[in-house]
């Protein structure tokens, strides 16, 4: 009988898609000497080459052709069966690995690990920090069983065919000003009013694609100033009075004395989501997690 590595199957699908060991280690979340040892050993598996190397490049054999458009298929079955089996058997048991966006990671999953840790001893948790649009791809390659990722009011999430995703909480966010900028004190600020300030952002971010639909009819080449990944960053250049910045409350923290939130009418809202392939949906501890995080987010929203 044929014994394959689901990691293999994985890997060689990856490289498939991506059209090298770089790119699909990348999608995976491995390294390219992961990708490469996880095909190796498939190819023993099924005693065939299935990639060869020519001029720097690995490219699929025939062999490999097969088994990457089957790899899909067979994963998606795999995945199913596995669900259906540890949906019957009612426990919360095996290995759950999460991938959360960065303010998530700080803000929710530590309480969360710690109920699921509490309530499902034999439960064990592999975390991945990564933003929304990563952690969802993790899952939709099968690196990761679980994503938290977010989306705003004016983008919604976007999912790949073969996922589900279960809204969990909102996450208010403020626009954040220097101590001494004249709109600090205002009862309230409409967002149309800044339209014309500088903002710290990070390129591609969702809060960065807000901000651009926001300020769509009123184009500015000044606006967007200064590259800053990291919303820690991006707090204490506010301070220094650099410019604003979207900053959601989820894991934010105190603000230094220099930083003001401005009270925006209608303030910017994420909704934060749960996200899975939808064959391990029935996975005990997958539905364990989804209740736990819908939890720890209600906390917190109760908290803001």
């Amino acid at each position: 009988m044929l014994t394959v590595s689901l990691a293999g199957l994985r890997a060689i699908e990856a490289l498939a898609v991506h059209g090298s060991m770089t790119a699909a280690a990348s999608a995976l979340g491995y390294t390219p000497s992961a990708i490469s040892q996880q095909i190796a050993r498939l190819s023993r598996d099924v005693h065939q080459q299935l990639v060869e190397h020519q001029a720097g490049r690995t490219t699929l054999t025939p062999a490999g052709r097969v088994l990457a458009e089957s790899a899909s298929r067979i994963v998606v079955e795999l995945e199913s069966m596995s669900a259906e089996l540890q949906a019957q058997s009612e426990t919360v048991t095996g290995t759950l690995t999460i991938a959360a966006f960065p303010t998530a990671a700080r803000g929710v999953l530590p309480a969360a690990t710690e109920d699921l840790a509490r309530a499902w001893s034999d439960l064990s948790l592999r975390l991945i920090e990564a933003d929304s649009h990563r952690a969802v791809e993790l899952v939709a390659r099968g690196t990761a069983d679980l994503a938290v990722a977010h989306d705003w009011m004016a983008i919604p999430l976007s999912l790949p065919d073969g996922l589900q995703a279960r809204h969990l909480g909102d996450d208010l966010s403020d626009v954040l000003a220097h101590h001494e900028h004249p709109l600090v004190g205002r009862p309230s600020v409409d967002l149309d009013e800044l339209r014309g300030e500088r903002w710290l952002y990070e390129p591609g971010s969702v809060a960065h694609d807000f901000l651009l639909n926001a300020f769509q009819h009123t184009p500015n080449p000044a606006r967007f100033t200064h590259i800053v990944t990291e919303y820690a960053s991006q707090i204490e250049l506010v301070g220094a009075g650099l410019g604003m910045a979207l900053v959601p409350r989820m894991g934010r923290g105190p603000l230094p004395p220099s930083v003001r939130v401005l009270p925006v009418t209608s303030p910017p809202l994420r909704r934060i989501y749960g996200v899975w392939r939808t064959p391990t949906g029935r996975r005990p501890a997958l539905t364990a997690a989804l209740g736990v995080l819908e939890t720890v987010c209600a906390r917190l929203e109760n908290d803001t």
